[in-house]
Formats: C-alpha cells, sequence, structure tokens
C-alpha cells in the first residue's frame, strides 16, 4: 500500500487551515486506497525529531502544509527542513507536495515559499511534485474546507489527488484554478478590517489601532 504523510507546519495548537487544507487532500488519497497519517511540527526546537523521521522514512509521498508568516515559512517549519537535511532520512523515488496559504488576498505571495521549499526538494534527493497556494487563508475557519469560501476549490483538490495517486505531479492548470480569489480582494480587505475594529473593541483596544508610535509631526 502506498503512503502519505501529511506534515502540518502551523504554530497554532488548534485546527488550523493549514490541517484542514492537508486533510482535505490526504482524504482523498486514502479514498483511492492510499495509507495516511498526519504529524505536527514542532514549534519548539528543543523537540527530538526521530518519530517524524521515521514516519518520514515510511512515506512514499510526504505533504508539507503550512501558512506563509510575512513572505516566508513559519520558522519551525524552515528549522524543521534544515534538520530533514542535515540528517533526515533518504528514500529513494520520495516525494514532496505543498500547500500553503497566506493572509494576503493574492496567492503571489507565497511564491517564495513555494521556491525555498523546491530547492529543499532538489537538495535532498527528493521528487518535487507542485504545490497548492491559496491567498484569503483565515477565510478557511475550524469548521474546514467545506463549510468555508474556498470550498470552490475542492475540484481542484480531487485532480490533484489523481495525479498525485498516479504518481504525477499537481498540473499547472490545477494550481492556477485552485489559487484564484474566492471572492473580490477589496471585499476581503473591507471584512478583514473590520474583523479587527470588532475584536478590538472587545478588548477596549479601539483607540491604539490608529496610533502611530513612531510617526513625526512635519512642520513647514
Amino acid at each position: 500500500m502506498s503512503r502519505a504523510l501529511l506534515l502540518v507546519g502551523s504554530p497554532k495548537s488548534r485546527k488550523s487551515a493549514s490541517r484542514a487544507i492537508g486533510d482535505a487532500l490526504i482524504s482523498r488519497l486514502a479514498a483511492r486506497g492510499w495509507g495516511t497519517l498526519a504529524e505536527r511540527i514542532p514549534t519548539r526546537f528543543d523537540v527530538d525529531l526521530t518519530a517524524l523521521f521515521d514516519g518520514i522514512a515510511d512515506a512514499e509521498l510526504v505533504v508539507l502544509s503550512f501558512p506563509v508568516y510575512v513572505d516566508t515559512l513559519p520558522a519551525p517549519v524552515t528549522r524543521f527542513l534544515q534538520e530533514w537535511s542535515e540528517r533526515g532520512p533518504r528514500r529513494e523515488g520520495q516525494r514532496l507536495v505543498v500547500l500553503t496559504q497566506c493572509g494576503f488576498p493574492e496567492a503571489a505571495h507565497c511564491a517564495s515559499s513555494i521556491e525555498v521549499c523546491r530547492n529543499f526538494a532538489r537538495e535532498v534527493g527528493v521528487t518535487w511534485t507542485g504545490a497548492l497556494a491559496f491567498g484569503m487563508g483565515p477565510s478557511v475557519g475550524e469548521a474546514g474546507i467545506e463549510h468555508s469560501p474556498i470550498a470552490r476549490a475542492l475540484p481542484s483538490l480531487d485532480v490533484a489527488a489523481d495525479a498525485l495517486a498516479a504518481g504525477e505531479a499537481v498540473p499547472d492548470a490545477v494550481a492556477a484554478a485552485f489559487a484564484r480569489p474566492t471572492f473580490p480582494a477589496w471585499l476581503y480587505v473591507a471584512v478583514g478590517g473590520l474583523s479587527w475594529r470588532l475584536q478590538a473593541r472587545q478588548q477596549r483596544a479601539d483607540a491604539p489601532l490608529r496610533y502611530r508610535r513612531y510617526a513625526q509631526e512635519v512642520r513647514s
């Protein structure tokens, strides 16, 4: 039986968008007869990674799912990839696929993180099988992808799962369809701004949101 390992790189302890989209993909692989396992990349740097490396050694396909922080991978994910590169297992024919998302409206902000992972795969000798990226990550709630606006991308996941199960890479057309915005960027920004203001008001911190700590008055 072919095996896939989902590695979740979100620092959130509760169910995250990274876990939701990762679960959606490996559940589709399971429906196609694959054995699947999900593990979370530790956020602490002093944790023994032996168990994770054992899981990687058994996996034909490694699915790495993580959020983009600013413009790159979260620090625990970077550290984990460094450890994997230096002392992790090597398995002939092993493949890597990446799932990533960012808080910006456009999926293009994920490009540099995808390139980091592509270079990592080349360095450790893992076959790169593509990436699926989308913006508006916060629109995926804890209820899962099926109950979020990103549910419109589920057909793309079905096609991606077919390709991965067949030993192929994620088709470019599928990645492009998956990255398509769920709704207009202006609406996403407006709703996000309103959400921040409501949260700030609940915490009695509405006014400080408008502070400019290092602003200087310009006098003519």
